[in-house]
């Protein structure tokens, strides 16, 4: 086994670990200034909190992504299992590529679903005041994708084949020279002058 292929085990492990964590972060608040002493809405890819709340305190998440992120980790490990076996390397090569574009392509989307509100938001009328705040679960969910990424396209470079020193022709066959100045029968069977000569 390659150091280049553990190096990619750990990361796309990491990638996945830290996807997971960060699910269970806050990603973002929406704060509204309007409200008595005011209301933030904090959200993770789980559940939705209001402080102050006066009836649930958490909700469903807005955009709930924590299922999917869950799942993409799970096929990343499984990815990560097959590709450190020499057996199954061929298997967890293309696991890897599509484990993490799809831990990938859930962040993105939700990203883009988040900024989509903050446009929303933004071109709202100030009253009541809003303002999106992004939280460190965010960032650590786009760091994780970009290391399964990393880990799963370090994956893909395979290490090159050793070569020996003696080197076959084109037919496989390998011509050994001897010492000896006397021609070497065919078949280990001495044949006499007169043979030999005919048969140059």
């Amino acid at each position: 086994m390659t150091d280049r292929r553990r190096i990619a085990g750990i990361l796309l492990v990491l990638g996945a670990v830290l996807a997971v964590v960060a699910s269970f972060q806050p990603t973002f608040s929406s704060v509204y200034k309007d409200f008595g002493p005011g209301l933030t809405i904090t959200t993770t890819l789980w559940t939705t909190s209001s402080e102050p709340s006066a009836t649930v305190r958490h909700q469903p998440a807005f955009y709930a992504a924590g299922w999917p992120v869950v799942i993409a980790a799970l096929v990343v490990a499984a990815a990560v299992v097959l590709l450190l076996r020499d057996r199954t390397a061929f298997i967890g090569r293309p696991l890897a590529a599509g484990a993490a574009g799809l831990l990938s392509g859930v962040v993105l989307l939700y990203v883009g679903q988040v900024y989509s509100l903050t446009r929303v938001v933004a071109d709202e009328p100030p009253a009541p005041r809003q303002q999106l705040v992004y939280h460190g679960g965010m960032y650590l969910l786009v760091a994780a994708a970009i290391i399964g990424l990393a880990g799963a396209v370090l994956a893909q470079q395979r290490h090159p084949e050793p070569v020996g020193p003696a080197v076959a022709d084109e037919d496989g066959v390998v011509v050994h020279q001897l010492d000896a100045d006397e021609d070497t029968p065919p078949f280990g069977i001495a044949l006499p002058q007169d043979e030999q000569r005919e048969t140059r």
